[in-house]
């Protein structure tokens, strides 16, 4: 890309803050994998580093560089994250062109914390959901994915739980490991 295109896409960018969608900001369609995601952001990344434009320009087109990388870098975490993805999509289908700063920063639990693979909390979400509610064959369903994951200790720990809860033998068929 020749010096004058990339600094009429940053200004493109900069501009486009309020209205452009992440997806937009990454280069991406709706609907892109999440090796899509990861590729797309390391690629504009290395075009956009605001380190490159230390000694290019004025103040005000390092601080347009800025600006567009960290909203690049906020479109990668929360495409990333297969919950705030789910929430953005809906957020954008609203018009809303980025996900509100509440959503965004959502806090992990202590037990999430220990859980690294963002799918594998997910579905320890979701079992520990389901066990509150009474759903015991539910819950073990999707503690038994989470754990194809990753063998994170609070999920080995939640099924234990559950395969111990007394309405288990039975809604279970024995299925224990």
């Amino acid at each position: 890309m020749a010096a004058d295109e990339l600094l009429a896409e940053i200004m493109r960018l900069y501009e486009g803050l309020d209205e452009l969608s992440y997806y937009e900001y990454l280069g991406l369609r709706p609907g892109c994998d999440y090796v899509a995601v990861r590729d797309g952001f390391y690629a504009r990344a290395q075009r956009f580093h605001p380190d490159q434009f230390v000694y290019r320009g004025g103040e005000s087109l390092r601080q347009a560089v800025y600006a567009v990388f960290k909203r690049m870098t906020e479109a990668y975490n929360v495409l990333l994250d297969p919950e705030l993805r789910v929430l953005y999509d809906a957020a954008l289908v609203r018009g809303e062109a980025r996900l509100s700063e509440v959503a965004r920063a959502r806090r992990l639990t202590a037990e999430e914390r220990q859980v690294h693979n963002s799918f594998a909390r997910i579905y320890l979400r979701s079992a520990r959901r389901k066990l509150e509610q009474g759903e015991l064959r539910g819950a073990w369903v999707d503690v038994r994915l989470g754990l194809t994951l990753e063998q994170a200790p609070p999920l080995r720990r939640l099924l234990a739980e559950i395969e111990q809860h007394p309405g288990a033998p039975g809604l279970l068929g024995g299925t224990r490991t």
